[in-house]
Parts: C-alpha cells; sequence; structure tokens
C-alpha cells in the first residue's frame, strides 16, 4: 500500500469513527432526556406518596 492508498483509507476511517461518534453524541442526549423524566417521574410519585 502506498503513501496515497494510506492517507485514503486514513481519511476514510475518519469519516466512519465521525459518524459513529456523532451517533453516539445523539443517544447520549437521548438518554439524558430519558433519565431526567424518570427522576421527575419518581420524584412527583414520591411526593403523591406522601400527600
Amino acid at each position: 500500500m502506498n503513501e496515497e492508498e494510506r492517507i485514503v483509507a486514513l481519511e476514510e476511517e475518519n469519516r466512519k469513527l465521525k459518524a459513529d461518534n456523532d451517533k453516539l453524541v445523539e443517544i447520549m442526549a437521548q438518554l439524558h432526556v430519558t433519565l431526567n423524566r424518570l427522576i421527575f417521574r419518581y420524584v412527583s410519585e414520591e411526593r403523591e406518596s406522601k400527600a
């Protein structure tokens, strides 16, 4: 593999890694929203049961 082919391969790998990273960031954002909803529901139910 010459240097130009190696650079092309590395650039492609870099694009794939960036796409994976973007997807993981989206997943983490969704998990954050879900966790906040679960915490809110738990706290709300806790308050209702004490009232």
